[in-house]
Formats: structure tokens, C-alpha cells, sequence
């Protein structure tokens, strides 16, 4: 293009590109004067309404006339390009010139860009994309603002937009927390950015310091800047004032207007006094209610967060705050000035209700995303512990509780986006959008749930149970019918997330592995079938342990760690192409082979990354107080405390070495020993009355998880402690080693039995030392820990359609349900010699249960607190309890977890196609 003459400007050079479009340096050969030339890209004029709005709004900026903002001259077209007319700037941009000015040209840098601001905002303009790149200071020392086609016309309650409603436009690390929120912004939005600009020139650092975008875009909406002071010893405190603020999160509280923040700039230039310390002494912090003494920056970071969520130091959700966040907003082009390059593909991220925690099981997802890409559903707890289905528009803040359910609810989205079928209480139903009573859809007898998918023609294929088979039924309610039962000759161990492709007929389903914890996936077992309503067989589709979704031509999946799309055609239900990655370090449950992610039709996916938690083992009293910091680990699943309380056995996943396995931690010497060695996933120690051995859970036979045995003292080998021959159950758990060594409770599955979920079995250790069944019904029962006497065992059953506490007589006469709540969250525990029960629910808490023997079997007290452990934070873990209940060992988050977000990914078509 350069040497060209368009119309009568003169191409000359090429000053950069961006998001924006490319600029060029032009001649003017009517005029004789040298312009700036910007080029818009197609995709912002791709329809005539975007024409015309992008003008309406140029002609708005034309008719500024302001030494501090570039001046728009004209808006042409030629050969359906449209292109702007501006001033030519000679200078530098701020970017270019911050490491080399002076706090007092700061200050006349930011009076003329508030000054410029001002005259904007009084014609009805907002820039929406202040930022260093775009303040040019000429040679002159003259600040003017550049690239006001990204303005917003705004007047009154009519609002024109450059971009289609709900979207987000601005710069990272300068957008307000209206313009990361996707809602309507007016001048106030310039005023947050400039005072982001004016932070960074004084600090020499951003006040949002996220490593990754979705980590800034939280900072921006939750967390206060520091104080300048904090960081710049000497700044004027009225200058701190004003830029912090220039950063209130409520555009209310924020100065409210650029012609206002220029006085008052100008007021700190003229001042020539001394400077008022902003550290008081104890007298004057009482006066003014504040603390005594300095706030260093270290105590501002640290208690801004622990933990990023992408691996950063500085961020971890806490429960003071917030419980999670969630990555919801309808996209954004991400916008660059020319030194920028350009790009479509957009991450966001919004808060959830006040006081909600996610609720994402270690099963699978528990968010989907509506096919329309208008909603987001998802599953969350509220502060009094109720579980209950959501509804979050993209293009709002407001989320609404559509419904109480289980932390089993797997919710998926009617074709038309105008229901959300979930489950909970044995059963499937559907509520409308927009709210109303729940429908059943059917009953279901065991509410273990695995996914489901609805398609086009009304059909809905879902999974009771994961311990079941694929069903069908009418969306409109009926029986269930068989479609696919699993299938052992080929090592199924089970089936999950049926997902229907575009024609309503055929669906892809994930196969699970009949060797229960196994994480390298070399097994046969792990893979995704394809077959059809009208023709249940099923053929491989991919040899990949992953769940799959479609949309726009391509097939998403997981493999290793990562999420890929591939091109595949629907109606020949081929593929083509190579596999494309979009998302690195995916959240992913390896047990169920699920990939945390959900597509729309419309090119957006929402998607959570993965979560590794570190946490410091600690031993707490029994009113929550940190009696003594113990080890440091990533604990897996659970860990246990010996009898002679000396020791700690746990499981954890080494991820250098790829496999999980036994270790022991000796409390009084402070050291932690590896105690198995194998490349099979080992789980869940529980130790013998003695102290002397430890009975855990192992793959290592390669078929599928059952009992070993291994001495302490590391001179006998591991050994199998029941017969594979005889005893064919499936994920064998040992749950507990009675007071008086003679017998071994666990839990297995019979897949042989399909009525048959988790059983409760007990092993003698004399006798004829066969396993017998405690307790096997069509329900899911575990956990089963013997009182000290001998004479009962306490388990948790999900046969009143939540999980509650039971306990039974060992004879299994008498049975007494302990618990009716909803938020169950481990088994119990006997501690006080037996005289109290004790367990865990989600909402951080433990809570006890008086137990009285009388003539006709046990009494129970009503339920009480023991111990409220949130102030920890979430993600706290009670591990394990001593006999006494004196003793509660947990981990807890130590700032070096990776915790996650969702976020949501707009216009990752065009990135693809790129």
C-alpha cells in the first residue's frame, strides 16, 4: 500500500497495527499536510448497521476540537474500505516515555489528559481505552489522546455502541470493573483507566499484578489497590488520595468527572508545603479510626490473596471475599493500539452471587453453558450450606437459584435453550430458563448420575448411575429404556457423558476402566464410542480418556492436559484435519475422564483450569485452633491417624513420577517416608489397632483395585489380603480395622449384581476369614467405621435420595438414620470412646452427635457445631480425627495450590480459522 494514492491521500509509510486496524503516515495532496490514515478491519464494518453506528460515533469524535485529543478530519471509503482521517502526531507515546519523566510532568500529564477527557465526555463520548499506548506526548510536551474509534456515543438512557450489546471492549489491566463485567459504561470508565495510568507513572508497577489475564480481571472487580504510600514513601497523600479514588470498584464512589480530577491535579502541582506523613501515631489513629503505625507493601500483598490462580503468589479465593468465580461475559474484541498485535480470541471472567461457592464434584462438571450462548447454569453452595442449581445470563451480573439440588446434578441444556435438565433425588427433571416448578422427567433407582445429553428430536440418552449402563427417554417424560449395558469383555468399568451430535440421533459416550484409580490411562478401557438411538451398537470414535462436545464443525476433547478441537463433518461423522490445541492445563478428573469445559453453538466455551492443591497438614484442637504445623504434601485422597497417634498415613500423587502411592509421616521425628513403591495408583491406608500394620486399596494387579497389606517396619513384602479368585468385586476401599484386630471393614462394587451400587462388606481375621455382606441394597453405602465397643458400625447410605449418617447394630437388626441434611461432605467418625459421632459437611464445618445406649438400642442428641473451620479458607480438608476428638488433622491451602477460575472464550472460531 505504500507509494499508493488513495483518493487524495498519499501513502508514505506505515506507522503500526492492532486491533483497530493498521495506520499509515499520508500526505494530503488537496491540503498540503501530513495525516494519519487508520484502516478498520472488516469484521467491525462486516454488516451495514455496524457502518453506520462506527460513523455515527466518528462524527461525534470529528466534532472535538481540543489541543489534548487527536483531531479527526475526515471518515472515507474506498472500494469498501472505510478508513479515518486524523491529525499526524510527531512525539512518543507515553509507553515509550514513562521511564524517563519526572513526578511533576506526570502530574501535567495526566491535567491534560484529564482536561482532554473532559471535553469528550461533554460531547457525550467515552474513549473506553486509556492506556500508556494511547497518550502521545508531541514534542512540544503537549499530552493528546489517541484512537478514539473506540469511543461510545452516550446520551442519557439511549446507548450507541461500536460493538454489538453485551460485549466488552478496552485493554487489559486498564478496563474498569464495569468494562471486565460486561455492563454499560459511561465517562466514569475513562476516569478508572486514566487513574490506572497515573498509578503505574508513580509506582513504577500495576495495581493489578495478575500474572494472566483472568487473574487481573479478578484483581480489577475484588481487590483495592494499595495505597501509593505503601510503595512510594515520599507521595503526596493528597495525590494518593485522588488516584485511589480514581480506582473505587463502584463507579459511584469514584470522582465523578475528568474536569474535576484535572483541578484537583493541578492543585496538588501548585502545592509547594510539606508533606503530611501518612503514618500517624496512636493518638491521631484513634481520632481517625484507623490503625496505628505504617502498612508495609508486604502486608498489603499478603493479605490481598495468598494464591494465583494461575500459579501466581498473590491469589487465593478466600472466604471473606469470595467463594469462586466464575469466567461468564459475553467476549470482547480485544482490543490494541499499532504496536499491538491484532487478536479475536477473548477470556473473561465475572463473580458469582455473594456467598456462593462452585460446587464442581471430583465426578465431572457441574456447569454448562446454553447452546444459544445467552446463559450459563452451574451448581453452587450458599452460605447456609444448600446446594442449589443456578441461572447466570452472560450479559448480567445477576445469577438466580433456579432450584435445590445434590452436589450429583450434571445439568444440560434442551436444544432450544429453553430448559435444563438436571438431576437429584432419584430422579431426572427439567425446569424452564427462566424458572418455575421442576418436572420429572422419570424416576431413577440409584442416584450415582453420570451425564446426560438432549437432543433435537426430544430424546434425552443419560446415565443412572456410574455404575450403570447408557438409557433413553422422552424429554417429555416416561420410562427409561436400555440403550447400552457395560461390557466387561472389553474392561469397562463403567460409561459416562453421553453427548448427542447435530442430527438427534447418534452419541458419543466415554468408557471408563474397570481398574478403579488408575491415572495413566495405558489401560485398555479408557475410550469414547459412537453409537445411534436407532442402533445402540457402538463403535470406537476416539481411543482418547476424555468427554466430548460439538459445536461449528469441530469435535472438543481432552488429552493430556489439554484441550483440543478438531474438524469433523456430522453427517459423515468423519474426521479431517489435525487436532488443534485451544487450552492448555485444562481442569480434568482422571478417575471419570472428564475434562471441565462446555461449548455453545455460537462460538463461545467456558472451561476451568486445573486445580493442584498444596496444602500444610496440621493438627487443630477441638475449637479450631492450630495446635502444631505438621508436614506439607498433596494429599489425594485421605490420610489416616495411627491408634498410638505417632504416626500420619496418607496417599499422594507424585506428579514427577506419574503414579500415587502410600507414605507415613512419624509426628514426633518430623519425617516423611515413602512406604509403597509401584507404579499402580495405591489409596486409602487404614491402619491396625496396634499401630503395626496398614491395609490399603491397590491397582496392582492390573484388573482392578483391591486389598494389601504391608507391616510398618518395612521387612515383610506386600500382601494381597483378598483372593481375586474368589472375591470379584470391583474398587475395593478398606474403611476401617476393629478396635479388637478381628475384623476389616470395606466397600466394593459388584458389577455382577446391576441393582448392586458401593456394599459395605465385613473380613473376619479368624475363623474361616471369608468376607460376608454387611450391607448391600440398590443403594450406594460406604465408609463403615466400628465404635470402640465393637457392638455398631456408622457408614453414610444415599438411600433417602441425599448421603446421610447411619448407624447399625453388627448383627444388622437394628439400623437408626443419624443426619437428615443435604451437604454431607465425609464419613463419620467415632470419637469420645464411642459416645459421639462426628462428620463433615461442605460448608466447612464438623459437626457432633451425642450417642446414649438404652434397652431398645441408641438415642441421638440433636446435631451441634464443633468446629467452624472457614476461617481457613475453602479448599480445608479434615483428614482424619483421633479417638479422643481432641485432635482434628487437616490441611490447609498454604498459598502454593494452583486454584481456578472459569472462564469463558469468545470468538474461538476466528481463532481457529486464523
Amino acid at each position: 500500500m505504500i507509494g499508493q494514492t488513495i483518493l487524495h491521500y498519499k501513502i508514505l509509510e506505515k506507522l503500526g497495527e492492532g486491533g483497530m486496524g493498521e495506520v499509515f503516515k499520508a500526505q494530503d495532496t488537496k491540503l498540503d499536510r501530513f495525516v494519519a490514515l487508520k484502516f478498520l478491519p472488516s469484521q467491525l464494518i462486516a454488516s451495514e448497521d455496524d457502518k453506520a453506528r462506527f460513523i455515527q460515533e466518528a462524527k461525534a469524535a470529528s466534532a472535538m476540537n481540543h489541543p489534548n485529543v487527536c483531531t479527526i478530519y475526515d471518515i472515507q471509503e474506498n472500494d469498501g474500505q472505510l478508513f479515518i482521517v486524523m491529525e499526524f502526531v510527531e512525539g512518543k507515546t507515553l509507553k515509550d516515555k514513562r521511564d524517563s519523566i519526572s513526578e511533576k510532568q506526570i502530574l501535567e500529564i495526566g491535567i491534560q489528559a484529564a482536561e482532554g477527557l473532559a471535553a469528550a465526555h461533554e460531547k457525550g463520548i467515552v474513549h473506553r481505552d486509556i492506556k500508556p499506548e494511547n497518550i502521545m506526548i508531541r514534542k512540544d510536551g503537549i499530552a493528546q489522546i489517541m484512537d478514539f474509534g473506540l469511543a461510545k456515543l452516550y446520551s442519557g438512557s439511549e446507548v450507541s455502541r461500536l460493538t454489538k450489546a453485551g460485549t466488552t471492549m478496552g485493554t487489559m489491566g486498564y478496563m474498569s470493573p464495569e468494562q471486565v463485567q460486561g455492563l454499560d459504561v459511561d465517562h466514569r470508565t475513562d476516569i478508572f483507566s486514566l487513574g490506572v495510568v497515573l498509578y503505574e507513572l508513580l509506582a513504577g508497577e500495576s495495581p493489578f499484578k495478575g500474572m494472566h489475564e483472568t487473574a487481573i480481571m479478578y484483581e480489577i472487580v475484588n481487590i483495592d489497590a494499595p495505597p501509593l504510600s505503601t510503595i512510594k514513601k515520599d507521595i503526596d497523600p493528597q495525590l494518593d488520595d485522588i488516584i485511589l479514588e480514581c480506582l473505587e470498584k463502584d463507579k459511584d464512589e469514584r470522582c465523578q468527572s475528568a474536569k474535576e480530577l484535572a483541578k484537583d491535579l493541578r492543585k496538588v502541582k501548585r502545592s509547594t508545603g510539606h508533606r503530611k506523613s501518612r503514618v500517624y501515631n496512636v493518638n491521631e489513629s484513634a481520632k481517625l479510626g484507623t490503625t496505628s503505625g505504617a502498612i508495609t507493601k508486604n502486608e498489603i500483598s499478603s493479605g490481598s490473596f495468598i494464591n494465583n490462580i494461575f500459579n501466581s503468589r498473590n491469589f487465593y479465593i478466600s472466604i471473606s471475599s469470595l467463594l469462586l468465580i466464575i469466567a461468564i461475559i459475553s467476549g470482547w474484541l480485544y482490543l490494541t493500539n499499532a504496536s499491538n498485535s491484532n487478536a479475536t480470541e477473548v477470556r473473561s471472567s465475572v463473580l458469582l452471587p455473594r456467598g456462593v461457592k462452585l460446587t464442581n464434584t471430583f465426578h465431572g462438571s457441574d456447569m454448562a453453558i446454553s447452546p444459544d450462548g445467552k446463559f450459563i447454569t452451574f451448581v453452587g453452595t450458599d452460605s447456609t450450606g444448600t446446594t442449589k442449581l443456578w441461572l447466570r445470563p452472560v450479559n448480567s451480573l445477576r445469577a438466580k437459584p433456579l432450584a435445590v439440588v445434590n452436589i450429583f446434578c450434571f445439568p444440560f441444556w434442551s436444544p432450544d435453550s429453553r430448559y435444563i435438565a438436571y438431576f437429584t433425588n432419584n430422579k431426572l427433571l427439567k425446569i424452564p430458563f427462566n424458572g418455575g416448578e421442576p418436572v420429572t422427567i422419570c424416576e431413577i433407582s440409584s442416584p450415582g448420575f453420570a451425564g446426560g445429553s438432549w437432543s433435537k428430536n426430544g430424546t434425552i440418552v443419560f446415565l443412572p448411575s456410574y455404575l450403570d449402563g447408557i438409557y433413553k427417554v422422552s424429554a417429555d417424560g416416561g420410562k427409561p429404556e436400555s440403550l447400552i449395558k457395560i461390557d466387561t469383555s472389553k474392561n469397562w468399568g463403567g460409561l459416562r457423558w453421553p453427548y448427542f451430535l447435530p442430527d438427534g440421533k447418534h452419541f458419543l459416550f466415554t468408557t471408563i476402566s474397570n481398574v478403579y484409580g488408575s491415572l495413566s490411562h495405558n489401560k485398555a478401557g479408557y475410550s469414547v464410542y459412537i453409537a445411534s438411538v436407532d442402533n445402540p451398537r457402538a463403535r470406537l470414535f476416539l481411543n482418547l480418556p476424555t468427554n466430548v462436545q460439538y459445536s461449528n464443525g469441530y469435535i472438543f476433547f481432552v488429552r493430556q492436559g489439554a484441550l483440543y478441537a478438531r474438524r469433523f463433518d456430522p453427517d459423515n461423522l468423519e474426521f479431517s484435519g489435525q487436532s488443534i490445541p485451544l487450552i492448555t492445563n485444562i481442569q480434568y478428573y482422571a478417575g471419570d475422564a472428564c475434562g471441565v469445559f462446555s461449548v455453545s453453538d455460537n462460538g463461545k466455551i467456558i472451561y476451568q483450569q486445573s486445580i493442584e492443591q498444596n496444602q500444610t497438614i496440621v493438627s487443630l484442637d477441638r475449637k479450631g485452633n492450630i495446635q502444631k504445623k505438621l508436614f506439607t504434601a498433596n494429599i489425594r485422597y485421605n490420610a489416616s491417624l495411627s491408634p498410638n497417634s505417632k504416626m500420619i498415613a496418607f496417599d499422594s500423587y507424585n506428579n514427577s513420577e506419574s503414579n500415587q502411592d502410600i507414605w507415613i509421616y512419624n509426628i514426633s521425628r518430623d519425617i516423611t517416608s515413602r512406604f509403597t513403591f509401584n507404579s499402580a495408583a495405591e489409596m486409602a491406608p487404614v491402619w491396625s489397632p496396634d499401630s503395626k500394620q496398614l491395609i490399603f486399596s491397590s491397582s496392582r494387579s492390573g484388573k482392578s483395585n483391591s486389598l494389601y497389606i504391608k507391616d510398618i517396619n518395612g521387612t515383610g513384602k506386600v500382601r494381597p489380603f483378598l483372593s481375586e479368585n474368589k472375591f470379584r468385586h470391583k474398587n475395593t476401599i478398606a474403611t476401617d480395622w476393629s478396635g479388637d484386630g478381628k475384623y476389616i471393614a470395606f466397600q466394593s462394587q459388584n458389577f455382577e449384581n446391576k441393582n448392586s451400587r458401593h456394599d459395605i462388606f465385613i473380613k473376619p481375621l479368624t475363623g474361616g476369614k471369608k468376607p460376608f455382606i454387611f450391607l448391600a441394597t440398590d443403594f450406594n453405602e460406604g465408609g463403615a467405621r466400628f465404635s470402640p465397643n465393637g457392638k455398631w458400625l456408622a457408614y453414610w447410605s444415599n438411600q433417602s435420595g441425599n448421603y446421610q449418617i447411619y448407624i447399625s447394630s453388627f448383627s444388622g437388626r437394628n439400623k437408626w438414620q443419624v443426619t437428615n441434611i443435604q451437604n454431607l461432605s465425609w464419613s463419620p467418625w467415632w470419637i469420645d470412646q464411642g459416645k459421639e459421632i462426628c462428620y463433615e459437611t461442605s460448608d466447612e464445618k464438623i459437626f457432633g452427635v451425642k450417642v446414649r445406649e438404652n434397652e431398645t438400642g441408641l438415642s441421638f442428641s440433636k446435631p451441634f457445631v464443633i468446629m467452624d473451620f472457614g476461617k481457613y479458607g475453602r479448599n480445608v480438608n479434615v483428614l482424619t480425627i483421633d479417638k479422643s476428638g481432641d485432635r482434628f488433622i487437616a490441611g490447609i491451602p498454604n498459598g502454593k495450590s494452583k486454584v481456578s477460575s472459569i472462564t469463558m472464550i469468545s470468538n474461538w472460531v476466528q481463532e481457529i480459522n486464523k
